[in-house]
């Protein structure tokens, strides 16, 4: 005798607790990863609005902030969090009063011992960003002890760097992405609290990111966030503590730091992509917020 099969709703197949789960996004955008040996590295004021993470199998280089310095060994992981500022050096030239960055890309293992044997340090490094809020996490250095598994990561990573150091596959990219979110996890819990923001300027937030090219004004971002004009902008300041177009301003400049130090991108095409009206209006407003047009950023950044 055959009976009549029960039926499950779709809900209860996806997920058959009732109580809804509160899972924080945590998104890696990760901008590069690079790994090379340096003969010099003395720079002040390092302060960039993405994350970077430091490695250094043979020691010799130092960051320093707050008048504290953090040695770069094959012991610890460095986290730098976005907008901190630091000055860096290596050990023999950290008396030097001229900033410099001098580096050799590396071909093979092999190179690493004959130019460690001449002075030089090696060094892995990766840029990413988290987005709102954690890469508005409390500017400081953090050091974060290495173990096996973050070994294993480390070497595999700056295996296939010397490799095929500018195409990343999609398992290199998981290791690299492993490799932050290790060191993420050993920040301290009480770091990452963040004051409770409403969800409509959580969406307003998400929606200038993905639009940051567009013309964004007061009017239709209260649109998106079903508010009347004057109720999202007063909102919008008690959340972020500022006004809703200097933060556009701010995020844009950002967005165009990023594209100088990770892109080749004209300066022209970056003024349109970070939604400025042209190069001008652009420079202007870059060099208001930095103190330097963006064609002389781009040089010191690649000196």
């Amino acid at each position: 005798m055959s009976g009549q099969l029960r039926k499950l709703s779709d809900n209860q197949k996806y997920d058959p607790w009732e109580i809804k789960q509160n899972i924080e996004e945590v998104r890696v955008i990760t901008h590069c990863c690079r790994y090379w040996m340096l003969s010099e590295w003395e720079c002040e004021n390092m302060s960039f609005p993405f994350w970077r993470l430091y490695h250094s199998s043979t020691g010799g280089s130092y960051v320093e902030f707050d008048d504290i310095e953090f040695h770069l060994s094959n012991e610890t992981l460095i986290l730098i969090p976005p907008n901190t500022s630091f000055n860096t050096h290596i050990k023999k030239n950290r008396y030097s009063k001229q900033e410099s960055i001098v580096g050799q890309k590396l071909k093979n293992e092999e190179d690493i011992l004959f130019l460690q044997n001449k002075g030089l340090c090696d060094q892995l490094f990766i840029h990413f960003n988290l987005g709102y809020p954690f890469d508005s996490i409390k500017p400081a250095i953090y050091e974060i002890k290495v173990n096996d598994y973050c070994f294993d990561l480390i070497r595999e990573i700056k295996s296939k760097m010397l490799i095929t150091p500018n195409d990343i596959s999609i398992q290199s990219n998981i290791k690299i992405k492993s490799l932050i979110l290790f060191g993420l996890q050993n920040i301290p819990d009480n770091l990452w609290k963040f004051p409770t923001i409403d969800k409509r300027i959580l969406k307003i937030i998400k929606y200038i990111d993905k639009n940051i090219s567009k013309d964004l004004s007061n009017n239709d971002l209260s649109n998106v966030s079903n508010l009347a004009t004057n109720s999202f902008a007063r909102l919008f300041r008690e959340s972020i503590h500022c006004s809703v177009q200097k933060y556009i301003q701010r995020r844009r400049i950002e967005h165009a730091i990023m594209l100088l130090h990770h892109t080749n991108m004209q300066i022209e095409d970056i003024a349109l992509e970070c939604g400025f009206y042209d190069r001008h209006h652009f420079s202007k407003i870059f060099k208001t917020q930095t103190g330097i047009p963006p064609a002389r950023y781009r040089q010191r950044i690649r000196i």
